[in-house]
C-alpha cells in the first residue's frame, strides 16, 4: 500500500480485556519479527511456516462467491508465477562480535570478551572483514537489477546504487571505524552507493566514545540504532546486558549531539542530495522483573533525550537461553499477561503524545523519520536485499529460495570459500509439473504480505492483493476480518477516510483502498488476527 497522510488511530473498541489480552499471548510468538526480519537470517529463510498450524480451528468458507467467471476459472488453472522485484537497492550486513550474549539472545554472535582492544580480537575482526569482501565480490548483481541495466544500457553502480545498507549483530560498535570503511568501499565498489544512502550501524552503550563515533560519521555512517533496552538498572542487569545506566545516558548524549551536528553541517554545506542523519533509541518491554512503573519511567526518559526515531521490542523467550531455562512467560518473575498488553499500550500512547508516528508494530518515527531499510523487508513482495555474514540472509530475486547462510563461524567461511553464486538455484513457483508446489508458493507469498503488511501503519494495498493473487483474494480477507470484533481492523479508502473492517462489505468497491490493523488495540493482537485468516482464507488453504 501506499503511504496516506490520515493519521493512525483506534477505532472504538468493544472486545472485553480478558479477549485482548488472549491475543496478545499469541503476538508475543513472533513479536520480535522486525529485528529478525533486520538481522535478516536469525530465523528461517522463509517468514511463514511458523504461522501454518497457529490457528486449529477448521477452515471455513466465510466468502462465498455467488458466481465464477471464466477469467477466475482461467486464472486458477495457469501456474501462479510472482511478479519480479524492483532492482535491489538494499543490503543487510551482519557483524557478530559481542562483549558477551545477553540471557535472551539467540542471534548468532561471536563473543569476544572485554578485553575488545586486544591484537587477538583485532586480528579476528580483521579475518572476518576480509571474508566479507570476498563474499560482498564473490556475489551476483540481482537479476530484476541486471535486467533493468540490460534494458538501460549502463551499469549497476550508476543505475541503481544501494540506498540502504544496515550494519547489524552482534554488536557493530566493537569494529573499528577503519575496519567498517572497508566494507562500505567493496559495496560501493560491488554495487555502487547513493551519496545521500541510508547507512545505519547497531552500537551499545560502553562500547565507543565520542572519536570512534565521529569515525563512524566520517566514512559514510547516517544512522546510529542505539540499544539501551532499558533504562532501570536492575533491569538491565537482570537481562545480562553489558552496559549500565549511566553509560547508556551518556551514549545517548552523544550520538544526539553528533549527528545533530552532523546534520548541521551537511546543511551548511548545501549539498544538492544532502544525506539526512537520525539515531534510533532501542528498548525490550517485558524484561524479567520488570513493572508498569520502570517500563513507563524508561519511556518517558526515552523520550527525553530526544531520539528521531523509538523501536520497541518484546521481549520473546527462546529455546536454548538462558531466560529459556530459567523463566516461563506470565509466570513471576516474568511480567503477566495483563502487564505486557498494558505496555504495549503505554508505548503507543506515550510516543504518540510526543509526535512519534507508530508506523510498525515495534517502531515509532518522528515525521519522516523512519527507518527506510526495514521498509525494504516490510515490502519483499515487491524489494528484496542483499546479505553479507555469518547467518545473513538475502532476498534477490521472487521466483527463487531466499539464500540462508550457515550461523557457525566455520560453517560460514567454509561457504565463503566455495560460494559461487546467490541465488539459490531451487524455483519457488510457476512449476507446471507441481501444482501442489505452485499453490502453496502462492498461499505463502499471500501470507507473507499479509503478516508484514498488517504489521505496518500503510497496511495491505487490496488492489494490489487483487493484481498479484486473484480477484477474489481482498474479498476472502475482508470477509474474515469483518467476523472479528469491532475496533481491530479499518478499510482506509484513497481519500484517507477510515472504516471499521466489520462495516465493509466485501462486495463493495476497494479501489485504491488499503486495509490495516487499529493502533494500538488491532496491532496489539496483530498475530492472531493473521492465526485467524490463515485458518479462514480460501487463498490461504494450500498451507
Amino acid at each position: 500500500g501506499t503511504e496516506r497522510s490520515a493519521p493512525m488511530r483506534a477505532a472504538p473498541a468493544s472486545v472485553p480485556p480478558g479477549q485482548r489480552v488472549t491475543g496478545f499471548r499469541m503476538r508475543r510468538t513472533a513479536m520480535c519479527l522486525a529485528r529478525a526480519m533486520r538481522v535478516a537470517a536469525q530465523r528461517a529463510p522463509c517468514v511463514t511456516p511458523a504461522f501454518r498450524h497457529a490457528h486449529a480451528s477448521p477452515r471455513r468458507n466465510v466468502f462465498a462467491a455467488t458466481a465464477t467467471s471464466a477469467e477466475d476459472t482461467a486464472t486458477s488453472s495457469t501456474p501462479w508465477v510472482p511478479a519480479p522485484l524492483a532492482p535491489v537497492t538494499s543490503a543487510y550486513v551482519h557483524l557478530p562480535f559481542c562483549r558477551r550474549r545477553c540471557y535472551y539472545c539467540d542471534f548468532a554472535i561471536s563473543v569476544v570478551g572485554d578485553n575488545v582492544e586486544s591484537d587477538q580480537v583485532r586480528r579476528g575482526m580483521e579475518a572476518y572483514v576480509d571474508r566479507l569482501v570476498r563474499e560482498i565480490h564473490g556475489t551476483q548483481i540481482a537479476p530484476s537489477t541486471a535486467a533493468a541495466v540490460a534494458v538501460n544500457g549502463h551499469s549497476p553502480q550508476t543505475d541503481f546504487p544501494l540506498r540502504t545498507v544496515f550494519f547489524g549483530g552482534g554488536t557493530p560498535s566493537l569494529v573499528p571505524p577503519d575496519l567498517l570503511e572497508k566494507v562500505l568501499d567493496a559495496l560501493r565498489e560491488k554495487f555502487g552507493l547513493r551519496s545521500d544512502a541510508e547507512v545505519s550501524i547497531e552500537m551499545d552503550p560502553g562500547t565507543f566514545d565520542h572519536a570512534k563515533l565521529v569515525g563512524y560519521l566520517a566514512i559514510g555512517v547516517t544512522r546510529v540504532s542505539l540499544g539501551v533496552q532499558s533504562f532501570d538498572p536492575d533491569t538491565l542487569q537482570t537481562a545480562g546486558r553489558a552496559h549500565t545506566v549511566e553509560e547508556a545516558r551518556v551514549a545517548c548524549g552523544e550520538v544526539h549531539k553528533a549527528l545533530k551536528e552532523a546534520q548541521a553541517s551537511e546543511q551548511k554545506q548545501n549539498k544538492k542530495s544532502a544525506k539526512k542523519y537520525s539515531w534510533s533509541l532501542d528498548l525490550i518491554s517485558g524484561l524479567p522483573g520488570s513493572s508498569n512503573s520502570t517500563w513507563r519511567a524508561s519511556l518517558l526518559e526515552a523520550v527525553d533525550k530526544h531520539p528521531d526515531h523509538v523501536s520497541v521490542y518484546d521481549l520473546q523467550i527462546e529455546e536454548g537461553t538462558p531466560f529459556g531455562r530459567w523463566y516461563t512467560s506470565g509466570v513471576t518473575p516474568m511480567p503477566q499477561e495483563e502487564d505486557g498488553a498494558t505496555m504495549f499500550r503505554d508505548a503507543s500512547f506515550i510516543l504518540g503524545a510526543e509526535n512519534f508516528e507508530h508506523y510498525e508494530v515495534s517502531s515509532y518515527a518522528k515525521p519522516g523519520k523512519r527507518c527506510e531499510h526495514n521498509q525494504v523487508y516490510w515490502n519483499s513482495g515487491k524489494q528484496g536485499w542483499y546479505a553479507f555474514g555469518m547467518a545473513a540472509t538475502s532476498h534477490v530475486s521472487s521466483r527463487e529460495q531466499r539464500v540462508a547462510r550457515p550461523r557457525k563461524m566455520k560453517e560460514w567461511e567454509a561457504w565463503v570459500d566455495a560460494m559461487s553464486v546467490d541465488v539459490a538455484t531451487t524455483s519457488i513457483a510457476g512449476d507446471e509439473s507441481d501444482e501442489k508446489k505452485n499453490d502453496e508458493a502462492k498461499a505463502e507469498a499471500l501470507l507473507e504480505r499479509l503478516m508484514l503488511g498488517l504489521r505496518t501503519r500503510d497496511g495491505v494495498c487490496l488492489d494490489s492483493l487483487a493484481a498479484e493473487f486473484g480477484p477474489n483474494t481482498p474479498k476472502e480477507v475482508l470477509a474474515v476480518l469483518k467476523t472479528q470484533p469491532p475496533g481491530l481492523a479499518v478499510v482506509v479508502g484513497a481519500d484517507g477516510n477510515e472504516r471499521d473492517a466489520v462495516e465493509f462489505s466485501p462486495g463493495e468497491d476497494f479501489t485504491n483502498a488499503a486495509v490495516r490493523l487499529t493502533n494500538p488495540e488491532g496491532l496489539m493482537v496483530s498475530t492472531e488476527i493473521i492465526s485467524t485468516l490463515v485458518a479462514r482464507v480460501l487463498s490461504l488453504e494450500a498451507l
